[in-house]
Formats: C-alpha cells, structure tokens, sequence
C-alpha cells in the first residue's frame, strides 16, 4: 500500500500517512483494513483503465479516507473519518475539499447519500465500496466472517437479524450498483451472495 494521491511531498503528508495506516491497523478491526482499502484502489485502476480515464485523485483521496475512523458500536464513521480528511486537506489548502467530504458521506449507504448517489464520481465511489458484495464465494465468505469478528459482542441471533436486514436493503433496491459498468461485472454475483445470506 503507498500513498498515491498527487499532492507533493512533504513532512505533513507523510505524518499523515503513517497516522492513516496505523489508523486501519487497529484492533477492532478485521474487514476496514488495509485489505479492502488496497481493493478499493485496485478496482479504481480497474475502472481508470477500462474507461481510459485520466486518474481520479479526488476518488483515491476518497477512499484512502472513507473507513479511517472506524468503530463499531458508533453511528458517525463517515462523518468522523471526512471531518479527518478536510482536516487535513485545508491545513495543506487542497481544492475541491467538499467533492472529497461528500464522496465519504456516500458510503453511509443511506438515500441522502450513497442511496442515491448525485454524481458520476459518487456514484463509482459507492460501487467500489460495494463491490465486495459481489466478490467471488471464497471473499464474500470471508468479507462476512470478518464483518461478524468486528461485530463480536453482539449475541449471534440479533446478529444475524440485523445482518439480514442490512441485507435485505441492498437485495430490494432495483439495482445494487449504480453505474452500468459496475452493474455489468458484479450485480448478478452480488445478488447470488446476498440471497444465500438474507434467504
């Protein structure tokens, strides 16, 4: 894992990078690690390639920065880990500050936000957020094994429950995925992975 975004270097953006690594190598975590961030960054090059885009820095400042706070038995993630990215970014004066902070309060997931994503560039971050959904069996099993360690302290059968529920959500929208490309490589799998959970 290395630190892409195309700001030049410097002292700061160092620290801070160690401060993000650090911050996805905590305990409590087992799925919102450095795995599913170097994922996420391997399905942007994917989509940057297949498009033959020019790179997407505001999508990689993005996703470095959507799970840095990350604790379970919190309600305020995304916002507590965009407060952190705008944080840094207007002591450095980045432009653009409001694309990245509303690209992070996409991953809620919910209709004000990833629900029904605005833009192009939300719509694609909230894809690859998701594309685990429609990862192979063998990682779909592991995602939610993982999911369920970070989730550890809650009795298995309200587990399961809820779990269901989160489910059942993304199984009743029209489409999981909000732009074509990414509905074309994962929607079915998604599906078929879900439905063998929520059924």
């Amino acid at each position: 894992m290395c630190w892409r975004f195309g700001i030049h270097a410097q002292p700061s953006i160092d620290m801070e990078f160690d401060r993000i690594v650090v911050a996805y190598g905590e305990p409590q975590r087992f799925y919102h690690t450095v795995q599913h961030i170097n994922e996420c960054l391997g399905l942007l090059d994917w989509l940057v390639e297949i498009q033959s885009m020019a790179p997407q820095p505001l999508l990689e400042m993005g996703l470095w920065y959507h799970d840095v706070v990350y604790r379970p038995q919190a309600s305020d993630n995304e916002r507590c880990s965009a407060d952190q990215a705008v944080e840094f970014l207007r002591a450095g004066k980045c432009q653009q500050i409001e694309v990245i902070d509303s690209l992070i309060m996409a991953t809620c997931h919910l209709e004000d936000y990833g629900g029904t994503a605005k833009t192009q560039l939300s719509q694609w971050m909230v894809d690859i957020d998701l594309a685990i959904l429609g990862a192979s069996p063998q990682r779909f099993t592991q995602y939610e094994t993982q999911i369920r360690q970070e989730y550890v302290w809650v009795p298995q059968p309200l587990y399961r429950q809820k779990r269901q529920t989160v489910l059942m959500q993304f199984l009743n929208r029209p489409h999981i995925y909000q732009s074509p490309l990414f509905q074309q490589r994962f929607e079915s799998q998604a599906r078929r992975n879900l439905s063998g959970i929520a059924g």
